[in-house]
């Protein structure tokens, strides 16, 4: 039985299913129920899906006991942080097991943003957002400082669960911008984007073979043609140069063999700033594979503001249980280094 502090996500399916409502409408009964609580239209895209989850839900307009919990969702959870949640458990296995993505989980976004040094004004993307964590941490990291938050996602349904969330959890002086695009074959609205970017924070889909690109890129004319590797090479295009690019990749890309003349590419282009090597299992919980990821920090090359010092380390624990049979997580080892007075020194960032 799975539970989110006083939500059962177990009870939430047992209820709808009594009226066929499953998946896809599972997720869009409870966000038009989000919507409805904040007496939320917003923008084009949240109105369509307040629409077509108020539809489904006239299904069970009279179940009292469904439509009773469903308000104590909300009331518990106003600011939605729990529908990435939702949507893995209604959705998890089409997420799974058609992109390459696994969502990060909460603990690790945070200490991920964290090794960014907040300034006024600054653009941050996600360019594979997913349910939006990124995004959220991001601005809760800025507060009161003004930033656009920009996020991109193939997938139209990702887009929906980020643009609710965002617009609940995120203040006015925080500008947002959602796009659907394919990354690694991008529309012009992104490309739009390139030489931009202050900050990328992402989670890049692992290990899809891409059999085309539609942009240039040195790692896929090196043979590289896995997904995780080009992201580095996207990112590249996005980022203004000294701009910093924050995201977890496989291990192998940092340790095996194979990949030595991306790494040899990537010193070229690219200040290695950091490299948190993460424990087995980091992603178990949240999306059942024991694929495991680092940390890595890097910075593009083009000015001469950059840190002298690099971060190796190893970390043993995030703040989660990292499989299923563990109730406790043994702390959170990642946020106590990232909070230490090394990297805050090394990386440039600050305590706040």
């Amino acid at each position: 039985m799975t539970a989110i502090g006083d939500i059962n996500t177990k009870k939430v399916e047992s209820l709808f299913r009594r009226h066929g409502i499953e998946a896809e409408d599972a997720f869009y009964a409870l966000s038009a129920r989000y919507l409805d609580y904040n007496n939320i239209n917003g923008s084009h895209r949240l109105a369509k899906m307040r629409e077509k989850g108020s539809i489904i839900l006239e299904r069970a307009k009279e179940d009292e006991s469904l439509n009773k919990y469903l308000n104590s969702i909300v009331h518990f959870d106003p600011l939605g942080e729990y529908l990435p949640i939702f949507y893995q458990y209604f959705l998890g296995k089409r997420f799974r097991d058609f992109s390459g993505k696994f969502f990060t989980p909460r603990p690790i976004a945070s200490a991920m943003v964290r090794l960014l040094p907040r300034k006024k004004d600054a653009i941050i993307m996600d360019p594979t957002c997913g349910g939006g964590t990124f995004l959220i941490e991001a601005s809760k990291r800025w507060k009161d400082l003004n930033c656009q938050l920009i996020g991109n996602d193939i997938d139209n349904m990702l887009i929906d669960l980020t643009e609710i969330v965002l617009f609940l959890g995120t203040p006015d002086n925080h500008i947002k911008s959602l796009f659907v695009s394919n990354i690694y074959d991008p529309i012009n609205e992104i490309q739009n984007l390139f030489g931009t970017i202050d900050y990328i924070l992402a989670n890049p889909p692992f290990s899809l073979q891409i059999e085309s690109i539609g942009c240039e890129s040195r790692l896929f004319s090196l043979g590289y043609r896995n997904s995780d590797a080009l992201f580095i090479d996207f990112a590249y295009k996005l980022l203004k140069q000294g701009g910093r690019l924050i995201c977890l990749l496989p291990h192998s890309i940092v340790s095996n063999n194979e990949y030595e003349r991306l790494r040899k590419s990537v010193e070229e282009d690219w200040h290695l700033l950091g490299i948190f090597i993460l424990p087995e299992g980091v992603f178990q919980l949240t999306s059942n594979t024991t694929t495991r990821a680092d940390i890595i920090v890097l910075m593009k090359k083009g000015t001469n503001d950059f840190p002298s010092k690099a971060i190796f380390c190893n970390v043993p624990s995030v703040g989660i249980p990292l499989n299923s049979r563990k109730t406790d997580h043994n702390g959170n080892e990642l946020m106590r280094i990232i909070s230490s007075n090394e990297v805050i020194e090394a990386l440039h960032i600050s305590r706040e």
